[in-house]
């Protein structure tokens, strides 16, 4: 599973960071998400969570090897999100990542991608969160600024069974 930094951001916010390491056996962070959050990212959300999965080695970091495709990503896209696109190709996997026009392009280009809310919503089929803790943590993000309506949350609830 490859991570980008607005999933990392978002999931500090309501301190589940470490959900994705408990989802899957590996998590990999493009090298520019590490730099986006840890490096640049000073005094914001995600900042200390990052540092610590890296450190307890449950996050690995890597460079895409295939650089020519991160620059033909790079426009319009944000370095980490092509640098998660192009790790998700030379590793076959599923990249989690919220934004619109880098989900299409994933998308288009036949690869998994999910955003924070389905990476929360298997964490709750895998039991790691509840009924109570998914609603919580998708009315947290919400309070902090990720675009979730009500009907959202009732569509998800409705999908719980």
């Amino acid at each position: 599973m490859i991570v980008n930094s607005s999933v990392i951001i978002a999931l500090a916010e309501i301190g589940l960071t470490g959900i994705a390491a408990s989802l899957t056996a590996e998590v990999i962070i493009p090298r520019a998400v590490y730099e986006e959050v840890v490096v640049r990212g000073r005094g914001r959300p995600g900042l200390r969570e990052l540092e610590e999965l890296v450190h307890q080695g449950k996050v690995k970091l890597l460079s895409p090897r295939d650089q020519a495709l991160v620059e033909a990503l790079h426009d319009p896209l944000g370095l980490g999100e092509a640098e998660a696109i192009a790790l998700a190709i030379e590793y076959n996997c599923v990249v989690v990542l919220d934004d619109r026009i880098a989900r299409s392009k994933v998308k288009s280009m036949g690869l998994e991608v999910i955003g924070t809310m389905a990476l929360l919503r298997r964490a709750y089929d895998k039991g790691l969160v509840d009924r109570d803790g998914l609603v919580q943590a998708l009315r947290k993000l919400r309070e902090h600024g990720f675009r979730i309506s009500d009907e959202i949350i009732r569509e998800v609830l409705e999908k719980l069974g």
